[in-house]
């Protein structure tokens, strides 16, 4: 056999074995594929490459309507944390760890370029949107105009950092403390407070559709907990 396919070969199998070492990482808690990952596994780096890019794309995409931007963002952030991974701390969650990492990126980024992330009051907002299941997008499929119409109004009345907010709680079931962190509050309390004025303001919209909420999985009428 030409050495040229011994090389072709012997990339296949590697690409083989990295492959079946990312479907084993699917098994293990985030701790484990964050360390395997910091220790120079690169199963581990494109296991978590592969599975939070399109997440960070959509949390990322909340912030702004420049999908470009959003991918520019993300592609340098796993640079430099492949990069910087022996430095790197611990985590539970992988997901909680990024999402504050591209926050900061993104509002760094603001900052630099002074990019309209959230569109003025003549021009429709981005901001974040709230995004559902795959059983409640069914659900909405069923309603009436006239519920379709609240939803999006309860929703449109909450400031950005209260759209921000309830959907670190809600939707992506974030501790007061991660939170807290996500958000660069310097007291927890003050995540209680936004997710308590967040809800209070839905409930003052959503007053005549109370049912509508059961169906979405928030409840909105009980005391949030964390």
């Amino acid at each position: 056999m030409s050495t040229q396919k011994l090389t072709y070969v012997g990339k296949s199998i590697t690409a083989f074995k990295v492959i079946k070492e990312e479907e084993a990482f699917d098994a293990l808690e985030d701790i484990d594929v964050w360390r395997a990952f910091k220790e120079g596994s690169e199963a581990a780096f494109h296991h978590i490459y592969q599975v939070y890019f399109p997440v960070l794309f959509n949390y990322g995409h909340q912030f702004t309507a420049d999908r470009e931007l959003v991918k520019d963002l993300i592609q340098d952030l796993f640079i430099d944390i492949k990069e910087k991974r022996k430095k790197l701390g611990d985590t539970t969650s992988i997901k909680f760890y990024l999402f504050r990492a591209l926050r900061r990126r993104v509002l760094r980024a603001e900052q630099r370029h002074r990019l309209k992330f959230f569109r003025n009051a003549s021009q429709e907002e981005h901001g974040f949107e709230i995004s559902l299941s795959h059983e409640t997008k069914l659900i909405n499929a069923q309603m009436d105009e006239e519920l379709k119409a609240n939803l999006e109004k309860a929703f449109a009345s909450l400031t950005k950092r209260q759209k921000e907010i309830i959907l670190y709680y809600y939707y992506e079931g974030m501790s007061y403390q991660d939170i807290t962190k996500v958000m660069g509050f310097a007291k927890v309390e003050y995540a209680r407070v936004l997710v308590h004025r967040s809800i209070v303001k839905l409930r003052e919209v959503m007053k005549s559709v109370k049912s509508l909420f059961a169906l979405l999985g928030i409840g909105l009428w009980g005391s949030p907990e964390g």
